[in-house]
C-alpha cells in the first residue's frame, strides 16, 4: 500500500476544502423575485350545481405582488369525479389551460347526480412557484322537480315539463331519446325506492304504450330498457295497461314489497325481497279456478295488511295477491276470506264492472266507481289495512252513485285531504261529494275543449305560504291544442277557476309529478 500517495492526496484535498470555504457567496446579488400569487372566488366556498347542457363559467380573482409579470403565468384546470364509493383513485384529467373556464357540461364527461372537484394551478414560470383553488360541483338534474306531461302527436308519444317556477320545456322526450315512442297511454311513477336489481336501487318512471312499454332513467328520462327486458319470459301480447309497486309499510318511509303489472287484463307480479339477486317479472298470474279466464281492470292498490289487489271485471270480484312467501299461493290471484268483507259488500262477489280506482281521504282507503248491469253508477269504499287479525272488515260502503255523467267520464282523480272525487265528462269539470252522494260543483270549459287527464295534488310542492293548499291539475284537448289548468282548491276541496293556464301542448293522455 502506497501510504505516501494517500498523504498527498489528502492534502490536496483539504488544500481544495479551504479555497472553497473562503470563497465569497455573491449569489444574492442575481436573486430573482418571486411573484406571489393569490387565488380567491366566493364560489370555491360552497358546492355549484350545474345542469347537463349549460356552460360551466369560472374566473377566480387573482391577486399578484408583480402585476406586470401576468403573462409569465401559466394555467391548469384538473377535473377529477369525487364520489368515495366509486373510487378514491379517480383518474385525474387537466380539461384546459386557460385562465378563464369555459367548459360545456356533456354526458360524455360528466355523469348526473355524481360530485366532482375542478382545480385550478396558477404557477409562475420563472420562479416554478404555484398556487391551487378547488372547486366543488354537483352535476344537477333540472327535471327534478315538476309536472310530466306525456302527449300523443298524432300516435307519436312526446314529453313536456313544467318546472316550479312555470316554465315550460317541451320535446323532452325527442331532445334525449332516439327510438319512437308509438301510441303512448300512461305514465307510470313510483317515487320511493325500489331494489329488484334490474336497475339500480331508486326511483322508477315507465312510460306505457301500445305494443309495449319502457323503463327510463328516473334523473334523465333517458329510455334504459324495453318492456320485454323486465320479464323472465315476456308475454307474447304486449298491451300494457298498468305497471306498479305497492309498499305493505304503514309508515311514510315505504319499501316496495310488491310489483304489479296488467298486461292485456292479466297479472304478472314481482315479488321483490324474496331472494337475492335479479328479480323480474313473471308469468301470467292464474286465478282461482286455475286458469286465465278473467280481465283485470288497469287499477292495483296495497298496505299493510293487503299485500294486493286487483279487481276482475269477468268474474266481477276482488282478487287478493300475496308477496313473497314460502306458499305456492305466491304471486297468484287467491280469493279474500270471508271475514274480510262487512254487509256492505262482498270483496269476493261484486257483481259490478270497475270503472276508477283512485285513493280516498283516508290513508289506506280507496273509492272505487262501479257500474252495474242495469247502467247505474255506485260507490265502493274499501280499505288495505285491517282494524284487527280476526276480524279484518276491509269493505266499509256501498251506495249509488248521484253523479251525472260518471259513467261517461274521459278522467278523474280522487282526493286525499276531502271527500270529493274530480271527473271530467266532454268539457264540464265536476266535483263530487262521497258524503253527501252529490255533485256539489261543475266548471265548464269552452265549446269542444274536453278533458283528457287529471291529477290531484295533496299539496303544492315548494308552496311557502302558511297553509298548503291543494292542487287539480287538468288536461284538455279541442282537436287541434293541448292545455294545462291549474285548480289551487279550498280546503274544504272548492275549485272555483283556474289559477294558471298553459297553451300549445299536443293531446295529453297522462301526466305525474315528479320529486
Amino acid at each position: 500500500m502506497n501510504f505516501t500517495n494517500n498523504k498527498i492526496n489528502g492534502l490536496l484535498l483539504l488544500v481544495i476544502l479551504l479555497a472553497t470555504g473562503c470563497y465569497k457567496d455573491k449569489s444574492n446579488d442575481s436573486l430573482i423575485p418571486i411573484n406571489e400569487i393569490k387565488i380567491d372566488d366566493p364560489k370555491s366556498k360552497s358546492v355549484i350545481t350545474v345542469f347537463p347542457g349549460e356552460t360551466l363559467n369560472l374566473k377566480p380573482e387573482l391577486t399578484l405582488s408583480m402585476k406586470e409579470k401576468m403573462d409569465k403565468l401559466d394555467f391548469s384546470w384538473t377535473l377529477y369525479n369525487s364520489n368515495g364509493n366509486i373510487s378514491l383513485a379517480s383518474p385525474r384529467t387537466v380539461i384546459t389551460n386557460e385562465y378563464e373556464l369555459k367548459y360545456p357540461i356533456t354526458p360524455d364527461i360528466f355523469t348526473l347526480g355524481e360530485p366532482y372537484v375542478l382545480r385550478l394551478k396558477v404557477t409562475d414560470r420563472e420562479s416554478g412557484v404555484g398556487s391551487y383553488i378547488t372547486y366543488r360541483i354537483v352535476i344537477g338534474n333540472k327535471y327534478g322537480n315538476g309536472w310530466i306531461l306525456l302527449e300523443d302527436k298524432n300516435g307519436a308519444g312526446d314529453l313536456s315539463f313544467i318546472f316550479p317556477d312555470n316554465t315550460v320545456e317541451n320535446n323532452v322526450y325527442t331532445s334525449r331519446n332516439t327510438a319512437p315512442l308509438v301510441k303512448p297511454t300512461k305514465l307510470q311513477i313510483t317515487t320511493f325506492s325500489i331494489s329488484e336489481d334490474i336497475s339500480p336501487s331508486g326511483k322508477r318512471l315507465y312510460i306505457l304504450a301500445d305494443g309495449g312499454s319502457q323503463e327510463y332513467n328516473y334523473l334523465t328520462m333517458v329510455k334504459k330498457f324495453d318492456y320485454s327486458h323486465l320479464f323472465y319470459l315476456a308475454p307474447s301480447i304486449q298491451k300494457p295497461q298498468l305497471l306498479t309497486w305497492v309498499s305493505t309499510t304503514a309508515t311514510s318511509s315505504k319499501l316496495a314489497n310488491l310489483g304489479l303489472i296488467v298486461n292485456n287484463g292479466k297479472a304478472h307480479t314481482n315479488l321483490v325481497g324474496g331472494f337475492p339477486g335479479v328479480k323480474k317479472w313473471g308469468d301470467a298470474a292464474l286465478n282461482t279456478s286455475g286458469n286465465l279466464n278473467y280481465s283485470l281492470a288497469p287499477y292495483a292498490v296495497g298496505g299493510p295488511n293487503v299485500d294486493g289487489m286487483f279487481y276482475d271485471n269477468t268474474s266481477k270480484r276482488f282478487y287478493s295477491v300475496i308477496a313473497y312467501s314460502p306458499t305456492p299461493g305466491a304471486g297468484s290471484l287467491t280469493a279474500f276470506p270471508p271475514n274480510a268483507s262487512t254487509s256492505a259488500f262482498d270483496l269476493n262477489n261484486v257483481g259490478m264492472d270497475m270503472l276508477f280506482l283512485d285513493s280516498a281521504d283516508q290513508v289506506h282507503q280507496y273509492n272505487a266507481i262501479m257500474k252495474s248491469a242495469d247502467n247505474k253508477p255506485w260507490l265502493l269504499r274499501f280499505k288495505t289495512q285491517n282494524t284487527s287479525t280476526a276480524t279484518p272488515n276491509l269493505t266499509i260502503e256501498k251506495k249509488e252513485m248521484n253523479a251525472p255523467g260518471v259513467l261517461n267520464y274521459t278522467a278523474a282523480a280522487g282526493s286525499t285531504n276531502t271527500g270529493h272525487i274530480y271527473y271530467g265528462n266532454a268539457n264540464v269539470l265536476s266535483r263530487y261529494e262521497t258524503g253527501s252522494n252529490t255533485v256539489v260543483e261543475n266548471y265548464t270549459f269552452p265549446a269542444g275543449e274536453n278533458v283528457t287527464a287529471i291529477k290531484y295534488a295533496k299539496f303544492t310542492y315548494q308552496d311557502t305560504a302558511p297553509v298548503k293548499l291543494a292542487r287539480l291539475v287538468v288536461a284538455t284537448w279541442n282537436g287541434t291544442e293541448g292545455k294545462l289548468y291549474y285548480f289551487t282548491l279550498s280546503q274544504l276541496g272548492a275549485m272555483g277557476s283556474f289559477t294558471k293556464q298553459f297553451t300549445g301542448f299536443s293531446k295529453i293522455v297522462d301526466l305525474a309529478y315528479k320529486y
